[in-house]
């Protein structure tokens, strides 16, 4: 009975692989959305490059939690694709709505504290 292989840690080599390929796919199709998109505007270099860009970062973490979650190639490349289409936004959002969340919780935590409203169970 063979035993099963120890899963070998990831390499730097590894990691950068999995990101550049994530970053390269998702820059790819946020290229087919702005083409979409702006298709008849003059062309922007600068809106290009910051769409390119943050679909990349977007790209990148989402292939890197995908690959240690040990998503499987095809299903992690349509994640990472949509993830491109819509890298933006994405980050749009959690730069809005995270912050809001946390305060949200803090001051319902204090308005709890403050009215002592707590569950005893003695």
């Amino acid at each position: 009975m063979s035993m099963p292989q120890e899963e070998e840690s990831k390499t730097l080599f590894d990691l950068i692989v999995t990101g550049g390929v994530g970053a390269a796919l998702a820059a790819l199709f946020q290229a087919v959305r702005a083409a979409r998109k702006h298709g008849t505007d003059p062309f922007d270099l600068k809106r290009f490059v910051a769409g390119l860009a943050s679909a990349a970062a977007v790209g990148a973490v989402v292939a890197w939690t995908l690959d240690a979650l040990n998503v499987n190639k095809e299903l992690s490349a349509v994640i990472i694709a949509m993830s491109g289409y819509t890298g933006g936004r994405i980050l749009d959002i959690i730069e809005s709505e995270i912050p809001e969340t946390i305060q949200s919780a803090f001051d319902g935590l204090q308005k709890r504290l403050q009215e002592g409203k707590w569950r005893k169970d003695d």
